[in-house]
């Protein structure tokens, strides 16, 4: 019974997964939102049936998107295939949510670095030289939009572009990590409740106000903000800059996230109305004066343990 079990719902979860990528490739704007279910048929499967019946079961998923995709949708199968037993297996394992995440998220990054290396090696398709003839495409049609519609392009703004789109590639690895993130918190919030639903008892993601980032943190950014100076004089380009520069700036963004989530724990402490943080962050995203500030609270919670003072003082 148990043989017939695996490969039924083997077949079942496959179905889904050709629809959700066939609905993906072909539908342009909704495809998007498939395309971050994909994921989802090797989470269920694994949590399951276990990581050695789910890596034929992704075998069988890659032949499939052969079948029904063509050459260059294999990628993508391997990269949610890859995420999806990972969290699948921290999810078996009974690991807590921000665990499942984190390991959900390597194996995503991991995943999509190897995108990036496999379409050059076997594709013979050098993805970041598209990109830079992407963006120089995009300095190029901006430039003659201002002219046609009469600007002076002056070459100090024409610079200014160049060095966004610089900065731009330079955090392609911290990019390729945020996108890891996306996919595996998306990966979950889905399919959390088809597990409950298969009777499987998920762990709730704690209260965001819990959040809490290990001092040390704290270190590691200013010893990278410290190398990040001029006074270091690290030239532009090479692995050490790129290395720093990514460091720095997700750092910085976990800093953050510590002060929302501080502003989140204060609000619950004074009893305010649940939409005074929510508002408080959309402001911080949008002006970046509060952004700062956010990023202060952070850095001193990360220091000085501001939730225990007001615990004290509560």
């Amino acid at each position: 019974m148990k043989g017939i079990r695996y490969i039924t719902e083997g077949a079942a979860l496959l179905a889904l997964f050709v629809a959700l990528l066939l609905f993906s490739l072909y539908i342009p704007v909704v495809g998007t939102i498939f395309q971050l279910a994909l994921a989802v048929p090797f989470i269920v499967y694994t949590v399951r049936h276990g990581w050695k019946k789910a890596i034929l079961f992704l075998v069988v998923g890659l032949l499939l998107t052969l079948l029904f995709g063509n050459v260059l949708t294999l990628p993508f199968t391997f990269v949610f295939g890859i995420g999806g037993l990972a969290i699948g297996m921290l999810y078996r394992q009974k690991q807590k949510r921000y665990t499942i995440l984190l390991g959900g998220t390597v194996a995503f990054s991991l995943g999509l670095l190897l995108l990036f290396v496999g379409a050059n090696v076997i594709f013979n398709v050098n993805l970041m030289e598209q990109i830079n003839n992407a963006l120089d495409q995009s300095i190029n049609q901006s430039i003659e939009m201002m002219k046609s519609l009469g600007q002076d392009v002056k070459e100090s703004q024409i610079d200014q572009m160049r060095d966004a789109f610089d900065m731009f590639k330079n955090l392609l690895p911290l990019l390729i990590v945020i996108g890891g993130v996306i996919l595996a918190f998306f990966s979950q919030l889905i399919a959390t409740p088809i597990l409950k639903r298969t009777g499987y008892e998920v762990q709730a993601f704690p209260p965001f106000r819990e959040f809490k980032l290990p001092k040390s943190i704290l270190w590691y950014y200013l010893i990278a903000l410290i190398l990040s100076f001029p006074s270091f004089n690290i030239e532009q380009g090479t692995f050490m800059y790129v290395a720093i520069i990514n460091i720095v700036m997700g750092l910085q963004m976990l800093v953050v996230l510590q002060g929302i989530s501080l502003i989140f724990y204060f609000s619950h402490q004074k009893g305010y109305a649940k939409a005074i943080p929510i508002v408080v962050t959309i402001l911080a995203l949008i002006i970046p004066i509060i952004l700062q500030i956010v990023r202060i609270l952070g850095i001193i919670d990360l220091g000085f343990n501001l939730r225990k003072q007001l615990d004290t003082k509560k």
